[in-house]
């Protein structure tokens, strides 16, 4: 029985093993996906900030363009000047909040005599602010006729602007990526 008794407790032990062997991977696997999930999360609330701002920018962008469309002399006191003038204000600050989102690159090739945040080349994406900033100063607040060309300078500048925050956004892989993690949710 000594012998009968052995195999049973090792066929028990080899089981327990074999059970406790599963139980890690699944609780590896589990691990994995809460980090996956962890990952996801955090990505997300780093693009809220960014959202938040582009959001605001194609907004300003959106007013540019269509200043761009209208008379000044069919606008009451000034209200041309006015508009474009806090068009620019606001321009100018989302130009340099977006500093923070994309900081310069090539800081230590350009600008030495800079400061800090201005060293360095600024990224497209800002680069295409800039433009709108430029064709709406550029406008002419007493003669619609003068204006003939910032139409086209302010979409390109839209279009640029729109086409770099789809390339850091990549709204196509984070959807793939929730729809994977959805489905890796629902089978665990």
């Amino acid at each position: 029985m000594t012998s009968d008794t052995a195999v049973i407790v090792s066929a028990i032990a080899a089981c327990i093993s074999a059970l406790s062997a599963l139980i890690a991977v699944w609780n590896y696997q589990r691990e994995m996906l809460n980090q996956k999930i962890s990952g996801a999360k955090w990505k997300k609330e780093y693009f809220t900030d960014l959202l938040k701002w582009s959001d605001e920018s194609l907004l300003q962008l959106s007013e540019a363009l269509h200043l761009c469309e209208l008379d000044p002399k069919r606008m009451p006191d000034n209200k041309f000047f006015e508009t474009r003038h806090q068009l620019r204000i606001s321009l100018s600050a989302q130009i340099d909040r977006g500093r923070w989102l994309f900081p310069n690159y090539a800081t230590d090739n350009y600008g030495h005599a800079k400061h800090e945040a201005f060293k360095g080349f600024r990224q497209p994406v800002l680069d295409s602010l800039v433009r709108a900033y430029q064709a709406v100063t550029a406008l002419n607040y007493a003669d619609a006729s003068k204006n003939v060309g910032a139409r086209a300078a302010v979409e390109e500048a839209k279009r640029l602007f729109t086409s770099e925050i789809q390339k850091v956004l990549d709204p196509r892989a984070r959807d793939a990526e929730f729809q994977t993690l959805i489905t890796r949710v629902a089978e665990a």
